[in-house]
């Protein structure tokens, strides 16, 4: 009996000292992502350095390696993260936008992408790399896809015959505003994304139109 009180509370003590290891490396990692992020929205992702993102973070490049061995490990985990901070804001669009015109869910929708891109302006960054892995790729578009989907099937009047037309071109137009959001020289870009904005609301109301 004394035994399996010892073992039990080496045990507890062990947990307790795992513990804040882990919080201090979930921390950590938090903080290197930041740095990224920063670096990346700042010098564009093949611009910037590892030695940056280090000094960025106040931290090693020892302790950056131990985390994301390469550039591309580190900006893949960092894309990850933000993808599902955008699909969480898409999910809050669709709740706001509950019984809208199509034409309204479609605004709220780059509405929601608006407010993500001036919180996160790295993203252009990391959605022009080359080295994104293409099944993750694939699988993160059918699934903002979807997502737009949901937010456009709860329009009133429903465009349920038009559904999976209208969320392809929406997605399509998000990557173009994506792509353009951080360029200094996009002026011109911006206002096609813009004109393209427009022509999709019109589009939108025609869907709504025949029902």
């Amino acid at each position: 009996m004394e035994n399996m009180r010892m073992t039990s509370q080496k045990s507890s003590e062990e947990l307790k000292t795992r513990t804040p290891k882990r919080q201090r490396g979930h921390d950590r990692v938090v903080i290197l992502l930041d740095a990224a992020a920063r670096v990346f929205a700042r010098k564009g992702y093949d611009a910037a350095t590892m030695t940056e993102i280090a000094t960025e973070a106040h931290s090693s490049i020892g302790s950056l390696y131990q985390f994301f061995p390469t550039k591309p490990l580190l900006a893949e985990a960092l894309h990850i993260e933000r993808l599902e901070r955008l699909k969480a804001g898409l999910r809050e669009a669709a709740e706001s936008s509950a019984g809208l015109s199509a034409a309204d869910c479609g605004e709220a929708i780059f509405d929601a992408l608006g407010v993500f891109m001036g919180k996160y302006p790295e993203l252009s960054a990391l959605a022009g790399r080359r080295d994104i892995p293409k099944e993750r790729k694939a699988r993160s578009r059918a699934e903002l896809k979807e997502l737009i989907a949901g937010v456009l099937r709860q329009a009133k009047p429903s465009i349920s015959d038009d559904v999976a037309l209208m969320s392809g071109l929406v997605l399509e137009l998000l990557r173009i505003v994506v792509a353009v959001a951080n360029e200094p020289d996009a002026a011109e870009d911006r206002r096609v994304a813009g004109e393209l904005r427009l022509m999709l609301r019109k589009r939108l109301e025609e869907a709504a139109s025949k029902t």
